[in-house]
């Protein structure tokens, strides 16, 4: 038997799959894979892939989609970076962290090619060995 583990990194799951030497598949087991990925670094790789949905995908909440569709964060996400531009700095002005340390509201300052802007990122997680996850992106021009 020849057993094959793939990692889908997009969907944050662990797919282990068992082939058969004629190549047909037997069984397929997908785990959550836990990655334990601090609220900053979602913050990072949030601005850093703002113009790739994709790679924003694992970052956002179920609970954002459910106010906001799929395919409506897209088109917001294309028509800000159409307005303004390439994305320059962040300077963090305000946390705030919920009593149980399951959502952490953030306030920035932050400055694109074309506008600077106050963006309000709050990320939620559904229990304490989840990762942080967007829920709520607010931005208005300064």
């Amino acid at each position: 038997m020849l057993f094959i583990t793939s990692i889908s990194i997009g969907q944050t799951k662990l797919e282990e799959v068992t082939v058969a030497p004629n190549g047909k598949v037997i069984s397929k087991t997908t785990v959550k894979k836990s990655t334990n990925r601090s609220p900053e670094k979602t913050i990072e790789m949030f601005y850093k892939n703002q113009d790739d949905i994709k790679a924003l995908d694992p970052l956002i909440s179920f609970r954002f989609y459910q106010k906001t569709p799929y395919y409506k964060l897209n088109e917001i996400l294309k028509q800000k970076n159409k307005s303004c531009g390439e994305f320059v700095e962040k300077t963090l002005v305000k946390t705030k962290t919920s009593d149980d340390k399951n959502s952490i509201a953030y306030l920035y300052n932050v400055t694109y090619k074309n506008m600077k802007t106050i963006e309000e990122i709050i990320l939620i997680r559904e229990s304490t060995n989840d990762n942080f996850q967007v829920y709520i992106y607010n931005i208005k021009k300064q």
